[in-house]
């Protein structure tokens, strides 16, 4: 910087600038993709900074956010294995490819229900889901 000519930084990083990034713009199905990514460890939250250009510092905090919201916490209730099922691997075999079935359907219902309920909230401005916390 020349002497006698006083200027900020900032005026002399013009390729620096930080971006905004409108994070209202990624699609409600992008994220629930992103999350369930995440969630079952194929990706980490830095692949997907990195990927999908999140910020490089609000990033943990964003998808943090939305692992709140759009993770997919299912519970299910399942009947016991007899002792005999147990020591047969063919069984056992048996038994966990059913089970995959059954979580594969599971889930696959609950990511629909979910899109539903964020499209009737989007499009007709319902409040659908329980909010909670104090009333207001």
């Amino acid at each position: 910087m020349e002497k006698g000519k006083a200027g900020k930084l900032s005026d002399q990083m013009e390729g620096f600038q930080e971006q905004v990034i409108n994070y209202q713009a990624y699609e409600i199905s992008f994220r629930r993709w992103l999350i369930s990514e995440i969630d079952s460890e194929r990706m980490t939250m830095e692949e997907a900074r990195d990927r999908f250009g999140l910020h490089r510092i609000e990033y943990k905090r964003i998808i943090r956010r939305w692992q709140d919201r759009y993770s997919v916490k299912l519970h299910l209730s399942l009947a016991s294995m007899t002792t005999k099922e147990r020591t047969d691997n063919k069984q056992l075999e048996k038994r966990i490819n059913e089970l995959e079935a059954q979580l594969e359907l599971a889930q696959m219902q609950n990511i629909a229900l979910e899109t539903i309920v964020d499209i009737a909230e989007q499009d007709y401005k319902l409040d659908i889901r329980k909010k909670f916390g104090p009333k207001q």
